[in-house]
């Protein structure tokens, strides 16, 4: 159901009041947030996904794209920070494996919603993209770690950064923000206790509090209660939404810069009190650049690594660093303004829900072996319905690009017996937006797709 949310003056009669019962509790969803470990492995058994920056407006709606590999209900919930104002809610079902999805502003008109995603089957995953006078899009959190990271962010003149803390959670939540930058760490002290209150959420822009940074990396840690961080980054007329990150000393991106895209690099934090030392292999589509950089991050200090100079159109990279970093991609250009964290190891299954041609935006698998054997995959293009899968060679250290096609198609499913990456990208008018697959764990030669072969690629 639309709704508008509209400010009124309501004269309360003290008796009339008396007499209205509370509202209904919304329901809790503690139980589904999964943070006992670092935070950088697929949520195997995660059965609720939170996605910050979803949002419907006159100039903006964003796509809720699910996916599961086993049939799955899937229901949606947007609180209002309104008191006494009821939830927005929806709801969709899937096959296994398959996709589904919706457009918010067939459920809510009113600006920022964040919401969550709650599933009866898995594993399951979700991303959330924005259009209109923007295009963004990144996955959705099921997982956390115990401090999250945001590389990558800037506050030069006519940027903008913002932090936004989602409490979707019946208890006020309490963080502390910190951070650090190329002149050092940053005094944040009127940061380290946040409040956000029940079911709401707050922002905190960084360009007023931190003006002329060019490589500013934000840390969050949940101190009480439970908050989930996204971060946005506008550059030019085109914004970027991503999710925050844990450390790992590998991470894999299958996509670094596209066309369009010519400043583009990654931003490796370093949080420990030591140097680190960082190793860059870069990944094209006809074939590796092993060993192409190499680092020494000081303590407590970012790297932002451009690509300038590498001769090739699409790049794709691997970081690789003697302790735990944190590490994002940031291209900008005339294309748009593309933000996204890495993966931290390959898998043999992958979940892309969201990717997919909607009228002027086409979508992009984008497929990463970084290994010296070739790899075998199935692409699933997943639907409400039927699976059609396809066969493609990934050669040893190459980048393989994918355009995706076909109505109904709502996400994909690749899978191996062997390890690769995966990520996907999706370019309009308006922007370009970069996002990371999400892992799914299978026991090796295990993978199975179902759905209808088909021959070649599919497009």
């Amino acid at each position: 159901m639309k709704r508008m949310v509209v400010v009124a003056c309501v004269v309360a009669v003290g008796v009339g009041a008396a007499l209205i019962a509370p509202p209904e509790p919304p329901p809790e969803p503690l139980a589904g947030l999964i943070i006992d470990r670092p935070g950088i492995e697929s949520p195997l058994d995660a059965a609720i996904w939170y996605c910050p920056w979803a949002q419907s407006d006159a100039t903006r709606d964003s796509f809720l794209a699910v996916a599961s590999m086993d049939p799955s209900d899937a229901d949606f919930t947007f609180p209002v920070s309104i008191p006494g104002e009821p939830q927005d809610e929806a709801h969709t079902t899937m096959q296994g494996p398959g996709a589904s999805g919706i457009v918010l502003s067939d459920v809510a008109l009113r600006g920022d919603s964040p919401g969550f995603v709650e599933f009866t089957g898995g594993p399951s995953a979700v991303t959330a993209t924005v259009t209109g006078d923007v295009l963004t899009a990144d996955d959705c959190v099921a997982t956390g770690p115990g401090e999250w990271f945001f590389p990558g962010g800037s506050t030069m003149t006519g940027e903008h950064l913002v932090l936004r803390l989602f409490n979707p959670f019946p208890e006020v939540a309490k963080v502390t923000v910190s951070g650090f930058s190329e002149i050092g760490v940053e005094a944040l002290g009127d940061l380290r206790s946040v409040s956000v209150n029940p079911r709401s959420w707050r922002d905190i822009a960084f360009e007023e509090l931190l003006r002329q940074r060019q490589s500013l990396v934000i840390s969050i840690r949940n101190e009480e209660g439970l908050a989930i961080p996204a971060m946005a980054w506008t550059s030019g007329t085109d914004q970027a939404w991503w999710s925050g990150t844990g450390l790992s000393t590998t991470w894999e991106f299958p996509i670094v810069r596209d066309e369009g895209l010519d400043t583009a690099g990654i931003v490796v934090a370093n949080p420990s009190p030591t140097d680190v030392d960082v190793t860059v292999d870069l990944y094209t589509e006809d074939g590796p650049q092993r060993g192409a950089f190499s680092f020494t991050i000081p303590a407590q200090s970012p790297l932002r690594i451009g690509f300038g100079e590498v001769d090739a159109t699409v790049v794709g990279a691997v970081i690789t660093a003697t302790a735990p970093v944190a590490a994002a991609v940031s291209a900008t250009g005339a294309a748009g303004t593309a933000m996204t964290a890495g993966s931290p190891d390959r898998a043999q299954a992958w979940l892309l829900p969201g990717v997919r041609n909607k009228g002027r935006i086409q979508g992009t698998l984008w497929l990463l072996n970084s290994a010296e054997d070739a790899v075998s995959v199935t692409v699933s293009a997943l639907t409400k319905g039927a699976t059609l899968n396809t066969k493609e060679i990934l050669e040893p250290g190459t980048l393989t690009r994918i355009r995706v096609g076909g109505d109904g198609v709502l996400g994909y499913l690749v899978t191996s017996t062997d390890f690769f990456s995966a990520a996907w990208s999706i370019t309009g008018p308006s922007g370009t937006a970069f996002a990371a697959g999400i892992a799914v764990p299978q026991p090796e030669g295990t993978v199975d797709t179902g759905g209808e072969n088909l021959d070649g690629t599919g497009g």
